[in-house]
């Protein structure tokens, strides 16, 4: 603001003048200032609020269903050996439940070695005289090999074993080094056996080479059945040239997977796109092809515009629109309106364009009023299908960075095949080899290791041939002890069941076994309290909300009360200042027409009645009811009260209806429930769709909130500008008439010296 110094000659206090001269221009610009100002205040108001209806319509969605709803509660007569739960869909009674074996995990206590022993001593410490020697270690199906020498310290070799998928450590107080399986169960256990001599020698040193081992002694089958006998007689060469091939076939099928199921992937995305583009897009104009796939490819659509053209523009807060041009050129809406460029939010256009094209479908909608109407709406899985074919199309047509196209010969094939008719009987053989690769894998994953070399696992065939034909005799360690891996056995009502962990779950019964048992009693009967204790939960929520929302739309008037100017709070104290907003604030909602149109769906929908079985069921039912408004505290009428809730002082003393139907029939209840919850639900549902007014998931028009807040700015910077024109044009004014007072009192003052006054 400039410095003027006005009054000099005519001792106006022209600021004042001036002040009051344009006090009209102003009172506009404080009009509109504050006007904004409550439109803010309302906005945040209504985001606290629809924070909370969206936390309680999150809740509804999963009563409306019967999995929310457990109604069984399960007890056992030793719960020190086995404990019981049951789901919705156990049925009441006495069960008998008999642990035969827990699940264990695999588990080796290797025998104690010399006391001088640590884990930075070698192998040639412990007393190993062989050369290079291998340890193989079979997890989950699959082997690794561990290399060692006289060099080997303990320390790398328990980083090797746990790294290959066990869990390995060396006690330094009792010098034993301890190997177990990750997980519980026979199929989870682990191997730890000498690939050659040397390697056998190894672990004995180490005190793991147990004798006995099943876990040993079947990887020891599982190799040697690939070995080849000729006249009965084992043949080295023929298995080594056999295991060629497989460690081959075995390495192969990992790409053979991969380049399949791309090609098929492309395949499915190339025909998809033929039938989309004749069946749909062909609804489309060329422009609005265009826009279409402009649109589609928009991961946001807020505010993003598009034009005629399809060239999309941003619209900033201010705003204010920014084409996504080289230039990025910024348009204000009277900018755009001069250069006849007609903007379309592009979410509105996408779903126009959708629907134009044929990606609809129609869906039942339940209204308020219990009726079901047909609407047709955008097929939103289809759009997504369609946007990602496209996405895989690009990604498997591309080229490197020399122009190749890598998949050329693929891309021939499928297209070649899909003019010819022949595309399903493609991919059908593209699968038919994916699943032989798959069943090479999981029949070999013994061989399934890329370090793995022809000789390497002959060796292990040769040795575990000698080991079960008893030709070669591994050392064993003294003391070493080893505990096999099994699964869980449980008997229910005399049917075995058998898991890799302790748990077992059969018949909406879960058992988690503790200890081996005789057998055990459970009762199974319905959860009456946990149901009851849900749904006064649900109710408690509601209240919470309903509550809330009906204090806010009878809020009491703050006529004559708006925001206060900055020399208006200056003459009151904060607290003044305070009491004075809230006023403001808390009767923002007062009457508003989107509060009142939920808060009226919202109590109608939960005074509504639901036939069951023939019968009509209401909250009242079930003794939940509303008290009325003489005898509900103020704006709580709408509050529900459960009969017999210890928990409220006002209808504590009443008969538990609601219990007593829990115990008397608890499926009536639960299907009430639903049905009452999914109509609260589609009130809300309704309610968060978007529109032209509102965003989807808002209950309130902040769509229109924010162009009027937009509005508002654009005003008042109107009005601070005619404000600033009119001062400017007084203070002109003023400051000619002080020169001209000037000048008059020269002219006075040489007159005066001509008379000699």
């Amino acid at each position: 603001m400039p410095i003027r110094i006005t009054g000099l000659n005519s001792g106006l206090d022209t600021e004042a003048l001036i002040s009051e001269l344009v006090s009209a221009y102003r009172t506009k610009t404080q009009k509109y200032t504050k006007a904004q100002t409550k439109l803010s205040w309302k906005q945040d108001i209504w985001k606290g609020l629809n924070s909370k209806v969206s936390a309680f319509y999150s809740k509804l969605t999963n009563m409306r269903y019967s999995a929310a709803y457990n109604i069984r509660t399960a007890t056992i007569s030793d719960a020190t050996k086995a404990t019981v739960s049951a789901s919705s869909s156990a049925i009441n009674g006495t069960y008998s439940v008999k642990v035969d074996q827990v699940a264990k995990s695999g588990y080796l206590t290797g025998g104690q070695l010399d006391r001088s022993i640590t884990e930075k001593s070698t192998l040639a410490d412990l007393g190993y005289t062989g050369g290079d020697g291998t340890i193989t270690v079979g997890v989950n199906g699959k082997a690794k090999d561990i290399a060692v020498s006289g060099d080997t310290t303990i320390e790398s070799f328990i980083k090797s074993l746990n790294n290959a998928g066990v869990k390995a450590s060396f006690d330094a107080t009792h010098h034993r080094i301890y190997v177990a399986s990750s997980k519980t169960g026979k199929d989870n256990d682990f191997s730890l056996t000498g690939s050659d001599a040397d390697g056998s020698s190894a672990l004995a040193k180490l005190g793991l080479s147990v004798k006995g081992s099943a876990a040993d002694t079947e990887i020891y089958k599982q190799w040697e059945s690939y070995a080849v006998y000729t006249g009965g007689v084992y043949d080295e060469a023929a298995t080594k040239s056999k295991i060629e091939a497989m460690l081959e076939e075995v390495r192969k099928a990992p790409d053979t997977i991969r380049n399949n199921t791309a090609q098929i992937n492309y395949a499915n995305a190339y025909e998809l796109r033929d039938k989309v583009t004749t069946d749909k897009l062909s609804n489309l104009t060329a422009d609005e092809n265009d826009q279409f796939h402009t649109l589609l490819n928009e991961s946001k659509l807020n505010n993003v515009y598009i034009d005629a053209n399809g060239n999309l523009y941003d619209k900033k807060a201010d705003g204010t629109y920014t084409a996504r041009d080289e230039n990025k050129t910024n348009y204000t809406q009277a900018e755009l309106d001069a250069n006849g460029i007609t903007l379309e939010e592009g979410a509105a256009k996408l779903e126009e364009l959708e629907k134009k094209a044929g990606f609809t479908k129609v869906v039942e909608e339940k209204k308020p009023d219990g009726t079901v109407v047909s609407k047709t709406v955008v097929d939103t899985s289809a759009v997504k299908a369609y946007k990602n074919a496209l996405s895989t199309i690009d990604s498997y047509e591309a080229v490197d960075a020399n122009g190749v196209q890598t998949n050329a010969a693929e891309i021939a094939a499928v297209q070649a095949a899909y003019q010819n008719g022949n595309l399903d009987t493609m991919v059908a053989d593209l699968q038919k080899e994916i699943g032989d690769a798959q069943k090479t894998l999981k029949d070999h994953a013994l061989l399934d290791n890329k370090d793995f070399t022809a000789e390497s696992v002959t060796a292990k065939i040769t040795n575990a041939v000698g080991v079960l034909n008893n030709t070669i005799t591994p050392e064993y360690s003294q003391g070493a002890t080893r505990v096999d891996g099994q699964n869980a056995i449980v008997y229910i009502n005399d049917a075995i069941y058998e898991s890799d962990t302790n748990q077992v779950t059969a018949n909406g019964l879960t058992i988690n076994a503790l200890a081996k048992s005789e057998e055990l009693t459970v009762t199974v009967g319905n959860n009456t309290q946990g149901l009851y204790d849900k749904i006064k939960d649900i109710i408690k929520d509601y209240n919470e909300l309903i509550n809330e929302m009906t204090k806010l739309y009878n809020a009491d008037s703050s006529r004559g009360y708006e925001p206060l100017t900055s020399e208006e709070k200056d003459s009151l104290t904060d607290t003044e200042v305070q009491e004075w907003e809230k006023k403001i604030k808390d009767s923002l909602l007062r009457r508003d027409d989107s509060l009142g149109s939920l808060l009226s769906g919202m109590t109608a929908a939960m005074q509504k009645s639901f036939n069951i079985n023939g019968k009509n069921y209401s909250l009242s039912s079930f003794g939940i009811h509303t008290l009325g408004i003489l005898k509900s505290a103020d704006n709580e009428q709408n509050a529900f009260h459960i009969d017999g809730d210890s928990d409220d002082t006002l209808t504590s003393g009443n008969k538990d209806k609601l219990m007593e139907a829990l115990t008397n029939d608890p499926d009536t209840v639960v299907e009430f429930m639903k049905q009452l919850t999914s109509g609260v639900y589609d009130v809300i549902n309704k309610k968060m769709s978007s529109t032209s007014v509102s965003s989807f998931n808002n209950v309130y028009n902040d769509k229109e909130m924010a162009r009027e807040y937009s509005d508002y700015t654009k005003t008042i910077s109107k009005w601070e500008e005619k404000l600033q024109k009119m001062e400017d044009s007084y203070y002109k004014k003023f400051a000619a008439m002080e020169s001209a007072l000037a000048t008059l009192q020269s002219q006075q003052s040489y007159l005066a010296s001509l008379f000699g006054v």
